[in-house]
Order: C-alpha cells, then sequence, then structure tokens
C-alpha cells in the first residue's frame, strides 16, 4: 500500500474528470458467415491504469492496479476489472466518488 501512488492515482483522475466527456473513436469489427466488416463509433474515453502506467512511469501496472484497487474498495473510486486475451489485467477508472477535501481526511 503506498499512500503517494494512491494520491497520485486520485489526483490524476480528478484531473481527467476536470476536462469533461471526451470521446474517441472506436473501430467496431463485425464477423459473420456471409460478410465481415467494420464501422467506427464514438465511445466515451475512460481512464485506465494503462494510461497510468505512461504518466506514473516511476510504478509498474501491478502497483498502479494494486493501489487503485485498495482506493475502490475504501469507497473513493469506482472501477471496472478488464481482462485481455493476451492475460493482461488492467483496470478503468470509471469516476471519483469523493471530492479532493474528503479524500484528504480518509487518508
Amino acid at each position: 500500500m503506498n499512500k503517494k501512488l494512491q494520491e497520485e492515482i486520485f489526483k490524476t483522475l480528478l484531473e481527467f474528470e476536470s476536462q469533461g466527456d471526451v470521446f474517441e473513436e472506436k473501430e467496431i469489427i463485425t464477423l459473420g458467415c456471409m460478410a465481415n466488416g467494420s464501422t467506427t463509433e464514438l465511445q466515451k474515453k475512460v481512464l485506465t491504469t494503462l494510461d497510468l502506467e505512461k504518466l506514473l512511469a516511476d510504478y509498474s501496472l501491478d502497483e498502479i492496479n494494486t493501489n487503485a484497487s485498495i482506493l475502490a474498495d475504501k469507497g473513493l473510486i469506482k472501477i471496472n476489472r478488464v481482462s485481455t486475451t493476451v492475460n493482461k489485467h488492467y483496470l478503468e477508472l470509471i469516476k471519483s466518488l469523493v471530492d479532493l477535501d474528503d479524500f484528504m481526511d480518509e487518508m
């Protein structure tokens, strides 16, 4: 448990949320027996621990995942756990559940 890292994760999430809703284009691939195709959709961008790994280069993905999970267990942020087909696990940081003052009191 790294309180400094937890604080950095929380502050980065607050900063991301302050930008408002950010959308990105995602390619959706459709596989079928008659035809294959793809379309693009606008989807709301969510901050992930993969993004945090790039921003917080001093920490590994496992450290960031562990500390983000601790924040979620404390009821400070809402997360979604994601696993990829290459056995890589990361978290989507959905939203903060408290403001910065309450976060500092909790820590």
